[in-house]
C-alpha cells in the first residue's frame, strides 16, 4: 500500500507508532529525541515531499488465510 502522509516529517511521525516503539522504550526520552533528531533527515532525503508537500510512504502489508479442515 502506498500511504500519502503530509506535514513535518511524516514518515518519521509515521513509523513512531509502530516501528520504532522498541527503540523509544530501550532509550531515555532526552537519547530518543536525539535519536529522532539524526533519524528525520534521512528519512526526509529517501522519501522526499511532493510538489504538493504530500509524501508517499510504501507501506508494506501481509495478509494471511488459513483454512482448518
Amino acid at each position: 500500500y502506498l500511504q500519502r502522509l503530509t506535514g513535518d516529517d511524516p514518515v518519521l511521525r509515521w513509523i513512531s507508532a509502530t516501528t520504532l516503539r522498541p527503540v523509544r522504550d530501550a532509550l531515555a526520552p532526552v537519547e530518543y529525541a536525539a535519536w529522532c533528531d539524526e533519524l528525520a533527515p534521512r528519512l526526509r532525503a529517501a522519501y522526499p515531499a511532493r510538489p504538493d508537500g504530500s509524501t508517499w510512504f510504501p507501506f508494506r502489508r501481509v495478509f494471511a488465510v488459513a483454512r482448518t479442515p
